[in-house]
């Protein structure tokens, strides 16, 4: 069976035992790990959650505090490449005065922020990064950006955070919202069709989502397939090639942190408490707005329904990327990023 043909049924064989063989005979997870720790680590009490976070003071007298968050199956390492270009931009050909404070915190139950007892959902976090931005943190307003769970919590900052100035997304999803138009009859459309094909994990996740942990955690193995299945299936790829996009050791460092925070079934949570939908808020968001759309996206709603959902001031359809924009394609993030922040500036 041709390697892109069996992607069709989940994890491809021949691809999984090849990222196995490299793990085993050539990953450096202690070199890895330095490279991780060239970034400032720290938690943060937020009422009873220990919360993790990168953090990068920016250059310059004035950078914009911006706070990112990782969805599933992410993690903070999605944020690495571009953490340096969006706080020292003068580094990359920039200006000085484009500088951002990075905030790149892990979702309770991800990496090593507390494991929470029961489901949580993005609204939750929202009220715990909204707290740790503005009492921990000190800062009386903030950016904030995401995808996947991100964009959602970054939403409900949109709607509710009481410092949260403005919102950038990667991710736009309106389901549960009316369908007004006719784009937004093919949008729907299209969520139907891949929910169909793709959705067995959410369903899972959702449901059964200790079930499932106590597999993956006994089975390293089930586990890296489970999340480089999603990776390669979300990705804008050449082809059927994971490796287009991403190196083995970019696969493997957030494998890793699933498996040695042993955080896999805590992680999916966010599945159980939010649920399939993965619900936005439903009221008008008036704060500024910037959606990134990356075409490799597998469903996403069209530009009229954010015109009518937010205070829509940036819209950039991007030539290439997908799901995990960061980590695909970190330049054309940070560069949208950076322009959504000179008109915040200039508000």
């Amino acid at each position: 069976m041709p390697d892109g043909e069996a992607w069709q049924y989940g994890a491809s064989y021949t691809a999984l035992k090849d990222l196995t063989e490299y793990l085993v005979a050539s990953y450096d997870w202690r070199a890895r790990e330095a490279a991780m720790n060239e970034r400032q680590h720290f938690k943060a009490r937020v009422e009873e959650y220990d919360i993790h976070f990168m953090y990068e003071k920016g250059s310059g007298p004035n950078p914009l505090p911006l706070l990112i968050t990782h969805g599933w199956p992410g993690s903070f390492v999605e944020f690495m490449k571009v953490i340096d270009p969006l706080a020292h931009p003068e580094k990359y050909g920039g200006s000085v005065d484009d500088a951002f404070t990075v905030v790149a915190p892990s979702i309770p139950g991800f990496a090593f922020s507390t494991k929470p007892k029961k489901p949580i959902t993005a609204r939750d976090v929202a009220r715990l990064w909204d707290s740790m931005m503005t009492e921990n943190l000190g800062y009386p307003s903030y950016i904030a950006q995401g995808g996947d769970y991100g964009s959602t919590t970054s939403l409900w900052l949109g709607a509710e955070g009481k410092g949260c100035k403005a919102v950038h997304i990667n991710l736009l999803l309106g389901v549960g919202s009316p369908v007004l138009t006719d784009e937004d009859n093919a949008a729907m459309a299209r969520w139907g069709q891949v929910y169909r094909a793709e959705g067995g994990y959410i369903r899972v996740q959702s449901t059964k989502p200790l079930t499932l942990s106590y597999a993956m955690n006994d089975s390293p193995l089930g586990a890296t397939a489970w999340i480089f299945e999603k990776m390669r299936t979300w990705s804008d790829l050449n082809g059927a090639d994971p490796w287009s996009v991403y190196t083995r050791d970019d696969v493997l460092d957030n494998v890793m942190i699933y498996l040695l925070t042993d955080t896999f079934g805590t992680a999916s949570w966010m599945y159980a408490g939010t649920g399939p939908g993965i619900a936005p808020p439903r009221q008008r968001i008036t704060r500024p707005t910037a959606v990134a759309h990356f075409p490799g996206e597998l469903v996403f709603w069209p530009r009229s329904y954010a015109e009518r959902q937010f205070n829509l001031v940036q819209w950039t359809d991007m030539p290439r990327g997908g799901h995990f924009a960061a980590y695909e394609q970190p330049k054309l993030f940070a560069d949208d990023v950076r322009a959504f922040g000179k008109k915040v500036r200039q508000a």
